[in-house]
């Protein structure tokens, strides 16, 4: 008995499983029937815009660094604070710089004294030679004498100068308004100094954040359409619903190489009307070149390329119909209808199984 039940229940499944499948494939000749999605020709204004991404960028942006090397003995600023030009930042070890300068300056007084020695022996010799009471060759050699202590006087005021201007670089300041934007730093850490551009350590970072730009590359098709001064609308990615106006400042007089494809570098500046805008965040520039107001349109998964004709496939009360469209404008989204399509009228956004049947 208890067999028997078990039986029962298991044809009962399967039975229940094949109703169930029954109703998922629908009764079509064998082919599954394929959901069409839909689109409705509507009246839009449509703005085709040139796109890139990119990166923000400061407009002015300078990396500090100190001449000479030494120990940090303050920092003076946080990073993210505001400073102005010739603010000091920091401050550097001078014990050793000055124990230079005052041997320097201890030097100088040592040569002048020499000169001034030199100076009243040289106008012995000349009074006494004018008067043949010594020879020529004493009188020259007094001549010469002064002219090397004139040269040591100058060499120790320029190493003295030398000396001063390293102890007040010491004192490293501003180089223009901006915002420490990175402090890479600590009290008592010594630091190299820069004898070029490309050496030295990097103490801070100082931007100026009320004028930004973007930096993108657009291709060598589009480039064309762009002029210097042009209107562009930014977004970020992470600023949800924020968009700012901005100009193209630069296009790239040639094109540069990227992967396989020429692009041309812009620059787009834009003021900051946000503080969440800030330099390093990626961005999206859109670039109108085009526009249309009130025009027929569909999105542009509903026009399809047909041996080089645009076509819709436009639903009638007996099913779908293939029409040729002349297209206009888009806006990376919908696509103007100049002919072909009256307002109203619904599209199919993928090939009908018949159309497609017939294009396999």
């Amino acid at each position: 008995m208890k067999r028997a039940l078990i039986s029962f229940c298991i044809l009962v499944l399967i039975a229940g499983g094949i109703y169930g499948l029954l109703q998922v494939v629908p009764h079509s000749g064998g082919q599954p029937a394929r959901e069409i999605r839909l689109d409705i020709a509507e009246r839009r204004d449509l703005k085709s815009v040139v796109p890139a991404t990119g990166e923000v960028l400061p407009l002015l942006s300078s990396i500090v660094k100190s001449e000479i090397s030494g120990r940090i003995t303050e920092i003076k600023i946080e990073e993210g604070e505001t400073v102005v030009r010739d603010q000091v930042l920091l401050e550097l070890d001078r014990t050793s710089l000055e124990t230079r300068l005052r041997e320097a300056q201890r030097s100088l007084e040592a040569e002048r004294l020499r000169l001034e020695k030199s100076e009243r022996n040289y106008r012995r010799l000349e009074e006494l030679y004018a008067k043949k009471f010594v020879g020529e060759k004493e009188y020259l050699d007094a001549q010469t004498e002064l002219h090397l202590a004139q040269l040591a006087l100058e060499i120790s005021q320029a190493r003295l100068d030398d000396a001063a201007e390293d102890l007040s670089k010491t004192t490293i300041l501003a180089p223009h308004d901006g915002v420490v934007t990175l402090l890479d730093v600590v009290e008592g850490q010594v630091i190299s100094g820069a004898s070029s551009v490309s050496n030295g350590s990097d103490l801070l970072t100082i931007a100026q954040l009320d004028e930004l730009f973007m930096e993108a590359n657009i291709n060598e098709v589009d480039v064309e359409k762009l002029y210097i001064g042009q209107p562009a609308f930014l977004r970020f990615d992470a600023i949800p619903n924020f968009e700012v106006e901005g100009k193209i400042s630069v296009i790239a007089p040639s094109a540069r190489k990227d992967g396989n494809v020429r692009v041309f570098p812009i620059e787009v500046v834009f003021e900051v009307a946000d503080n969440r805008v800030r330099p390093g965040i990626s961005a999206t520039v859109e670039v109108p070149i085009e526009f249309a107001e009130n025009v027929v349109s569909v999105l542009l998964s509903g026009v399809f390329n047909d041996k080089g004709q645009s076509i819709c496939f436009v639903q009638t009360v007996t099913g779908w119909e293939r029409r040729e469209v002349l297209t206009g404008i888009n806006n990376l989204q919908h696509v103007e209808i100049r002919s072909g399509l009256e307002e109203g009228e619904v599209v199919a956004l993928s090939r009908p199984l018949e159309f497609r049947k017939s294009n396999d």
